[in-house]
């Protein structure tokens, strides 16, 4: 007797399949994100080591920037611009759209945009001046005191860092479009290496403390597993995104 396992449902012929090898199953890592986010997050409404050491880190890298690197770290960090990758996801899946004949790719991008930019709630609740606030021309910055969630200095934004989200959320989001087309250690280099090299840039060129990037890591992850778990391909939609069911 040969025993069949469970498999999804085939979507219909022509129909967008999306790159997801294998679905998230345990929702243990969206756990551990979540509250990973909490515990970072904690410390930092009030002068606890970490802020200190978010000030520690500001300063030396103040120190040590030559010329050449703030260039290369200035030109890296455009590889988190949450506008540019968007707009090369949205591409991307208009066209996968146009040439399947399939709305799917499109409403993918459309809750993936929102929900990275339901990102902008949580950085305009917890308020956290930049770490040259108030000018980058006019030091001397933020200290330690200044540098806590919940201020009521401007402007500020920095908690959690966008870019470094946006590096997870939009290169996650087309390995999930066109990931068939990588081979497994181009996915994991497209996937690792612009959160690492956004992460450092966006420190060393003091627009985020460094403890923005972990958080934007947390919450980046989040995303892109609840996107992996939504089968687009299978869902059933209304008509009027699929008129052509009318006539199967």
């Amino acid at each position: 007797m040969t025993v069949v396992g469970q498999r999804e449902p085939r979507a219909p012929r022509g129909h967008w399949r999306p790159f997801v090898p294998k679905r998230p199953g345990s929702w243990a890592l969206e756990l551990a994100m979540a509250c990973g986010l909490v515990l970072w997050t904690v410390p930092l409404f009030w002068v606890s080591p970490l802020v200190r050491f978010d000030i520690a880190v500001r300063d030396a890298v103040d120190a040590h920037r030559g010329p050449l690197a703030e260039q290369v770290a200035t030109f890296t960090n455009m590889l988190g611009q949450g506008g540019a990758l968007g707009s090369v996801a949205l591409g991307i899946a208009a066209i996968i759209a146009w040439r399947r004949r399939d709305v799917r790719p499109l409403l993918a991008f459309v809750t993936t945009y929102f929900m990275a930019g339901a990102v902008l709630l949580l950085k305009y609740t917890l308020l956290r001046v930049y770490p040259h606030w108030p000018d980058i021309a006019s030091p001397p910055y933020a200290d330690a005191a200044q540098a806590v969630l919940l201020t009521s200095l401007e402007p500020a934004g920095a908690y959690p860092s966008g870019h470094v989200l946006n590096s997870v959320v939009w290169y996650g989001f087309i390995v999930i479009l066109v990931g068939r087309s990588f081979g497994v250690w181009q996915r994991r280099l497209f996937l690792l290496l612009p959160p690492l090299i956004v992460g450092f840039s966006t420190t060393y060129l003091g627009f985020h403390w460094f403890s923005d990037t972990p958080a934007g890591l947390f919450i980046g992850v989040l995303i892109i597993r609840v996107v992996k778990r939504i089968h687009w391909d299978t869902m059933e939609l209304p008509l009027w995104l699929e008129p052509e069911r009318r006539y199967r």
